[in-house]
């Protein structure tokens, strides 16, 4: 994964650096060619040389756009109908100053057609009123969490993870959340619409950026995610109360990196490249699949991926680490899955480029006056290993994905499983496990109790090498490296290529342990507490909304404040249970679905209302009365007026709503299955179940959705097109019909969760 740049003064558009004005240059202008990295890659044969010119041509070119329906949601076949029938025909038939422009198109590996593509110029934009529409839907159902933004070669590694919905799951370098959202997907997908029994955790090192993730999750409205602050290869044990270590069943290590395959969206990468980088981040993502091993369950398989075309980013680490587990790890062939998306196999030899532009094949050839620190220090994990091991440990069977095979970014994927202990604790379960075998197959318990002895003399490996790679270079580097200094993908720590890390507490430095990672300080903000179903305040609340007990009463929790609390969250199960192993070692930053707030109406029948972030997850469970089946005829009313009367609902409606006490929360339900033979239905083909959460005022109801949710149900419901940038006129307590076309605005927008229902 690309990140964003080094620590320290940069310049924004016009701003002064170092007393000098920086010039803000236009996208067209930048510089798209660097005489070193083409050297570099040319002598590493990734491509024959008559496919050389073509794969550097196609990384100057600018980057199609791509993007990815959230395939969770019982809605995303109506998205995905709406797309093929309502914009592809007539996109077909758009013609820009006399030309044909290209067509949206699904990505032909991506399941379902879930994933699109398309090459539209913003120009074209503003000249084609269908192009506009499109635009306009695209933004809509992005920012409700129906549809995702994301590159296509990002798309690939949460598909070869091979998620199921009772895996433990962990992304350890998860911003901005894009793989994770995926993740959070193939983990709902399998569990047929129930709460899944397995877990996601998304964990980035930044905690600016782990603040920007949540934003991401709380798009998919899931109580199985946790949000957590750590760096990758610190992220801490967690035990039972058996002493044992929890695993995950799955593992994505999309680790910090050069970035130097994202040249087509990240222009300035021309300029900026520099061997170096690749030198500096080595140590680091060696350091974070190491950790990934001991945190990843035997039989479980782990992806270790980069936006990098590098091989010291990519094979180098795969091999050494893969080399250093002596057969626990080994690479799993992958080349049935996706068939129809194009890669090439891993390299099996490459030469590493010193800082003069040199290249080298062996370490033996390489002086220290033409090297960092960092290259000096772990230059053998910079290197191939012999070529019989590399065969051994067939490198071929990684993936690098080339922006010309396919008109996409530059990717390398790495599926790896465990097939065997590595640490001390799994080795003497796997000894536990193996005496309890022999004895029902009748083996001899000698046999099993010295297998078992043999694993418990066995010490933890103090694995130091290659050691630390961090996010920040040292002062003496600092010096040192100055040409490397400007935009980076990555930031980079300031204990780069340390082989010991200091503790946070004493500041003495001890050797970096992959197994049992120093434990990072707590966060410095309220934690989550669960709540007792026996408090006063939480048991009013389910009472008065009827929450049956098919919802599990020990997932509620809150952030507490002077010992109250304003919103109550749900968390499933198994998420539950990890945090109340973790206690405070894990820095969760935030975790569970918004199910209820405190109302600001002091003549409320409850203190709290339903919020719209958490209607999917309570609709199931809340009482009948609460949960109001309506015509197409009131959803029509409800989306055209900002707060309708009861008299404009059909009748029998307005019975079930006034049988509501007033000043509370319902959820209005519409399900087109229950529809089909009424004369009026809605503009677009649906088939999943609209809920919007409403407030039933004391003759009118006010929908708590918002401005996104309801452009979104203009458009899919009512076939209007919404302007975002526009407010909406009203006339006679009713959304105005012309300016509603262009421009529909909410009628409530104090929740800003996805809509839910869906």
């Amino acid at each position: 994964m690309g990140r964003g740049g080094r620590k320290g003064s940069k310049a924004k558009k016009g701003e002064h650096v170092n007393g000098e004005r920086r010039r803000y240059k236009k996208f067209e202008e930048l510089r798209r060619d660097n005489e070193k990295l083409r050297q570099y890659y040319q002598a590493q044969n990734i491509v024959d040389a008559d496919e050389f010119a073509e794969l550097i041509e196609m990384m100057r070119t600018v980057l199609p756009t791509n993007f990815r329906i959230t395939g969770s949601r019982q809605q995303a076949t109506d998205i995905r109908e709406q797309i093929m029938t309502e914009f592809v025909p007539y996109i077909r038939e758009v013609r820009i100053d006399g030309a044909e422009i290209e067509v949206p198109h699904p990505l032909p590996w991506y399941p379902s057609n879930f994933g699109w593509q398309f090459s539209i110029p913003r120009i074209a934009l503003k000249k084609s009123q269908e192009l506009a529409k499109f635009h306009s839907f695209l933004v809509t159902e992005t920012e409700i969490g129906n549809i995702s933004r994301q590159e296509a070669v990002s798309m690939v590694p949460p598909l070869l993870l091979d998620v199921h919905s009772d895996h433990f799951v962990l992304d350890m370098c998860a911003a901005p959340g894009s793989k994770t959202a995926q993740l959070v997907e193939a983990l709902h997908a399998g569990a047929a619409g129930a709460v899944p029994a397995g877990l996601v955790v998304a964990n980035d090192a930044d905690y600016k950026r782990a603040c920007m993730l949540v934003h991401q999750m709380n798009r998919l409205t899931s109580p199985n995610i946790v949000v957590t602050n750590h760096s990758g290869e610190r992220f801490p044990n967690v035990r039972t109360a058996a002493g044992d270590m929890v695993q995950f069943d799955r593992i994505l290590c999309d680790v910090p990196c050069s970035g130097d395959g994202t040249t087509r969206k990240n222009v300035r990468v021309w300029e900026s490249w520099s061997p170096d980088d690749a030198h500096a981040l080595n140590p680091l993502q060696t350091k974070i699949l190491q950790r990934a091993a001991y945190l990843l369950k035997t039989g479980g398989r782990l992806v270790y991926s980069t936006c990098s075309l590098n091989p010291v980013e990519n094979e180098a680490v795969v091999a050494h680490v893969l080399d250093h587990f002596e057969g626990a790890l080994r690479l799993v062939d992958v080349s049935s899955e996706l068939p129809a998306l194009k890669r090439r196999p891993g390299l099996e030899t490459w030469k590493v480029m010193a800082r003069d532009g040199s290249m080298h094949e062996s370490p033996a050839t390489v002086t220290a006056d033409v090297t960092s620190r960092s290259m000096r220090r772990h230059m053998e994990g910079f290197f191939p290993l012999s070529p019989a091991r590399m065969r051994e440990l067939e490198i071929e069977r990684c993936l690098r994905i080339y922006p010309h095979l396919q008109n996409t970014g530059g990717f390398f994927v790495a599926v790896i499983e465990k097939v065997a202990p590595i640490s001390v604790d799994e080795r003497r379960k796997a000894a536990i496990a193996a005496e309890r075998a022999a004895a029902i197959s009748g083996l001899r318990k000698e046999q099993a109790a010295e297998f078992k002895r043999s694993a418990e003399d066995e010490q933890p490996t103090l694995d130091v090498q290659p050691a630390d790679a961090k996010r920040q270079k040292t002062e003496a580097d600092a010096g040192e490296d100055a040409a490397a200094d400007d935009a980076k993908c990555c930031t980079i720590d300031s204990d780069v290529g340390e082989d010991t890390v200091a503790d946070d507490a004493t500041g003495k430095r001890t050797p970096y342990r992959p197994d049992c990672p120093r434990d990072d300080p707590a966060l410095r903000e309220n934690p989550f507490v669960f709540l007792d179903p026996a408090n006063s305040d939480l048991k009013a609340v389910l009472d008065y909304y009827g929450i049956k007990d098919s919802m599990s009463r020990n997932g509620f929790l809150s952030r507490m404040e002077n010992d109250a609390f304003r919103s109550v969250y749900h968390v499933a199960d198994s998420v539950r249970q990890l945090m109340e192993l973790a206690g405070q070692r894990l820095r969760i930053v935030n975790t569970g679905i918004k199910v209820f707030g405190r109302s600001s109406v002091k003549e409320a029948g409850c203190a709290y209302r339903l919020v719209c972030e958490g209607v999917a997850q309570l609709l199931p469970h809340l009482g009948d009365q609460y949960a109001i089946e309506m015509s197409f005829h009131d959803l029509r009313v409800l989306i055209e007026n900002v707060n309708p009367l009861f008299t404009q609902l059909s009748e029998e409606t307005q019975r079930r709503v006034k049988m509501v006490d007033p000043s509370c929360s319902i959820v209005m339900c519409y399900d087109p299955a229950k529809h089909t033979a009424d004369a009026e239905k809605p503009h677009t083909r649906l088939t999943a179940l609209l809920a919007i959460p409403c407030w039933r005022g004391a003759a009118s109801l006010s929908a708590h959705i918002n401005k996104n949710q309801l452009r979104s149900l203009n458009h899919r419901v009512l076939g209007r097109v919404a302007d975002k940038d526009n407010a909406l006129k009203l006339e006679n307590n009713a959304r105005d019909s012309d300016s509603a076309t262009t421009a529909p605005a909410a009628g409530n927008d104090d929740d800003d969760a996805a809509l839910a229902g869906m």
